[in-house]
């Protein structure tokens, strides 16, 4: 069954060395695998991005087994098909990462199974697909999608021996999480201002050196988002990385108390300037499970 544990409880009130914020352990051949080449246990571990999405076909069963095998945490996202199941899948429309066409919520799930995630002969799985691969020691995230699916994700994430949150970037989401079922840790997701966009490859900085003068970075409502994240009774806030490179999100969340996991990392340049921002961030939630050292 479902462990519905204290590891992102708010306030600082999670236990030391928690299942879900703790060094992320290696699997297979008994080596630490914390986010940075030399295994410093400093560095916070990474959560597998729909299944460390750079590397493997996101979002699914394959993706899964393979994120798994070397980290303890991952992140899924999840929809509602149109024949009424939940799966794995991150974008409203099919075409990313499909060669067909039109909505999730419009396709029945036997289309679905017939598709192939990014050429590589994966279906879209159902969530309970999905679930049913990660480990019993597992933490896993789920990042709902749109509003209407919280209940029977929680429903489903209960059939597992794992530990589970819940994130979402829509407050009406987080809500309905807490009202289905408030033991479960759930996660504030948020990003920067429309106009600070743009400007994401020259943060942290190019391969040739080139950065962003901190002047240049318009001002964001940090204050407002980690106000939200506290008032929905969130454990965590989730921001664009970027934000925490650019302004004070790491001591404002932690004085609220919140845990802190950024996203979404997909180079070993990005996970070190995170790495480096200060402390307070808790995990780095990864595209990538390896290449934490550029060669």
């Amino acid at each position: 069954m479902l462990r519905r544990t204290e590891s992102l409880a708010v306030g600082g009130a999670a236990a030391v060395g928690s299942t879900a914020l703790a060094g992320c352990v290696g699997r297979g051949n008994g080596e630490a695998t914390e986010g940075a080449g030399d295994g410093d246990a400093a560095d916070p571990p990474l959560v597998a991005h729909r299944g460390f999405a750079a590397e493997n076909p996101e979002n699914t069963v394959a993706a899964v087994e393979a994120a798994t095998a070397v980290v303890d945490r991952i992140e899924l996202d999840v929809r509602r098909c149109g024949t009424g199941e939940l799966v794995a899948f991150h974008d409203a429309t099919l075409g990313r990462v499909t060669d067909a066409t039109g909505r999730v919520a419009r396709t029945p799930r036997e289309r679905l199974a017939d598709l192939s995630v990014a050429g590589s002969g994966e279906p879209v799985p159902t969530l309970a697909a999905a679930l049913d691969a990660v480990p019993a020691d597992a933490w896993v995230m789920l990042d709902l999608k749109e509003r209407g699916v919280a209940g029977d994700a929680l429903a489903l994430g209960a059939d597992g021996d794992y530990d589970l949150a819940v994130t979402a970037d829509d407050p009406a989401v987080i809500e309905a999480v807490r009202t289905a079922d408030p033991t479960v840790s759930t996660v504030y997701g948020v990003r920067e201002s429309v106009p600070a966009r743009p400007l994401r490859p020259l943060i942290p900085g190019s391969r040739e050196g080139v950065r962003l003068p901190r002047w240049a970075y318009p001002p964001q409502d940090v204050a407002a988002m980690v106000e939200t994240a506290t008032e929905l009774g969130c454990a965590a806030v989730s921001p664009r990385y970027e934000l925490c490179l650019r302004t004070d999100i790491l001591s404002r969340a932690a004085d609220a108390g919140l845990r802190v996991l950024p996203w979404t990392v997909a180079s070993a340049r990005e996970y070190e300037a995170v790495a480096g921002a200060g402390t307070g961030v808790d995990a780095v939630v990864s595209d990538v499970s390896r290449g934490v050292r550029e060669p």
